[in-house]
């Protein structure tokens, strides 16, 4: 029999399947634990600030506020530190570790929620917010980082792997792992939540060890040892191949080079108190180039902070809720990824057809698309905020209980939750290109883990401060409060930094830019002379 033809949409969409979707048995058990930790995550820790709210007598907004911005800004923190040493203290070491400080934590919550803990204060919810940042960076953070060493294509020699097929797999499984979060029922009290939340944690940590039992033998990628070409040592060698790795600057001149074995010796004692080497010369120098970019980051990630803060305390104070605060987080985490892969195909195209100095440009556009967003995004918060307000005076809801709902549908909060989404997707997505673009190879895979989220812990601390200031504005509750006017004063400085941006992006130009420009100067002066030599014969 002839086989039949298929479309060649059809045949390409196979061949995709193929390609990007991968099945082991490690990457099963990776993403059944990250499952659970999404549950967790989902249902009770990042709705913390309506608890905190809760919990509170006097001035709970401000504190609530507090609580989660430190959180928030430790999460970076650990998270990062987490990521540049996980080969310092094993796998199964941190797994534990984290598995028990997570169930520390939650047994704090659970106690104080049954009030089994009298006189639960600031102070105790501080040691609590720590503990979480701990128990999260530990758990699944660390766990995404050892499914994308298990989807590495099967290969064991580094130099064929192909990592771009390795990530795109990895985000499947992780999307999976966020959309089947929906179809597992969770819910009740404060003090039930936080119980089952203990329970699942308990058996995620003897999942992510059994998984171990599958590991291909490699290692997730730290900043100090990864694939070829994105090594720092292999890189600078590359970079500065004619220099010895340890040649040192002296009195801001390069020693001359030397071509003998024992080069790197004799620079040292011709330079007995060296400043600093060739490399963190080279680091140093790309550290500071990056500086004005990050720095249009930090009111980025205020915005960020402000919407994690007080987006869920207006989704609660609404009624009815046709959308579970849950399900508002879990769907602009979704959009986040989704928004990450159309930039990162964008701009893989992009690569293809345009010159290095119109990618430079590109970058900015895309990073600029962020920031407008970033506007937008508390200004729409702001005109919620007024309806809601003004539906409670309307229904004349000042002598009721002071937590009543406001009749408003939480509707309302899905374009907010997913402005967040996409300005958070495309933005950051933008800046560990932007970052990659501008850096050596050696620091590259330290960007968008390290480095690029230096602003965004800052744009937490900076969070925190700005509720501090603004404290006159917030009461006891979400009704009591004047949150539309802290949205108006986040949109200003949303806007004060967009002008900030476009001041920022003419500092960027890359050599290729230059070079191109000079080429550009030196064919004008050749038509130039050509043309007064041709005026001055004729």
């Amino acid at each position: 029999m002839e086989k039949k033809n298929v479309p060649k949409w059809i045949a390409r969409m196979k061949d995709q399947m193929d390609c990007y979707v991968c099945f082991t048995w490690a990457a099963v058990f990776l993403a059944g634990a990250i499952l659970c930790y999404n549950v967790v995550n989902y249902n009770a820790v990042v709705v913390l600030a309506t608890y905190f709210t809760d919990s509170f007598n006097e001035d709970a907004i401000h504190k609530s506020a507090v609580l989660v911005n430190v959180l928030g800004g430790l999460q970076v923190v650990v998270d990062a530190c987490t990521w540049a040493y996980p080969r310092s203290f094993g796998f199964r070491k941190i797994i534990i570790f984290s598995t028990v400080i997570y169930i520390l934590s939650l047994l704090m919550l659970h106690l104080s929620a049954s009030n089994q803990i009298p006189n639960t204060n600031f102070v105790l919810y501080m040691c609590v917010c720590v503990l979480i940042a701990v128990g999260k960076s530990g758990g699944s953070s660390i766990l995404e980082r050892y499914l994308f060493d298990q989807l590495m294509a099967g290969h064991e020699n580094i130099e064929q792997i192909d990592w771009k097929r390795s990530w795109c797999r990895r985000n499947i499984w992780l999307a999976l792992a966020k959309v089947l979060v929906v179809i597992i029922p969770f819910g009740g009290s404060w003090s039930a939540i936080f119980w089952k939340s203990m329970f699942i944690i308990g058996p995620v940590g003897f999942i992510s060890l059994v998984s171990s039992c599958f590991f291909n033998g490699r290692h997730p990628a730290s900043c100090k040892k990864t694939h070829p070409e994105t090594s720092g040592e292999c890189n600078f060698k590359k970079d500065h191949e004619n220099l010895p790795p340890d040649q040192p600057f002296k009195n801001g001149e390069i020693q001359p080079i030397k071509s003998s074995s024992n080069a790197s010796a004799e620079a040292q004692l011709e330079s007995p108190s060296p400043i600093c080497s060739v490399k963190q010369v080279n680091v140093a120098d790309h550290i500071v180039r990056m500086i004005p970019m990050w720095s249009t980051f930090i009111v980025f990630s205020l915005v960020i902070s402000t919407a994690d803060t007080f987006f869920n305390l207006q989704d609660d104070s609404m009624t009815p809720n046709h959308v579970s605060t849950s399900n508002f987080f879990l769907a602009k985490d979704v959009l986040i990824i989704v928004a990450d892969f159309l930039c990162g195909w964008f701009l893989a195209e992009s690569r293809i057809r345009l010159s290095r100095s119109e990618q430079n440009f590109v970058l900015k556009m895309i990073i600029c698309v962020g920031i407008i967003l970033s506007i937008i995004c508390p200004s729409l918060a702001s005109q919620v905020e007024v309806q809601r307000l003004e539906n409670f005076h309307e229904m004349k809801l000042q002598d009721e209980s002071e937590n009543t709902k406001v009749s408003m549908s939480d509707w309302y909060m899905a374009p907010l939750f997913g402005l967040w989404g996409l300005m958070e997707g495309i933005s950051v997505r933008g800046l560990n290109e932007f970052f990659n673009y501008h850096v050596s190879k050696s620091m590259k895979d330290c960007g968008s883990e390290i480095y690029n989220k230096i602003p965004i812990a800052m744009g937490n601390l900076l969070s925190a401060v700005c509720v501090s200031a603004c404290e006159g504005w917030f009461g006891d509750t979400l009704n009591q409060s004047r949150l539309d006017k802290y949205y108006r004063m986040i949109t200003v400085l949303a806007w004060i930094n967009l002008c900030w941006f476009f001041f920022v992006t003419t500092v960027y130009s890359t050599k290729e830019e230059e070079e191109e420009a000079g080429v550009e100067l030196q064919e004008s002066i050749v038509e130039a002379v050509t043309a007064a030599s041709g005026c001055l014969t004729s």
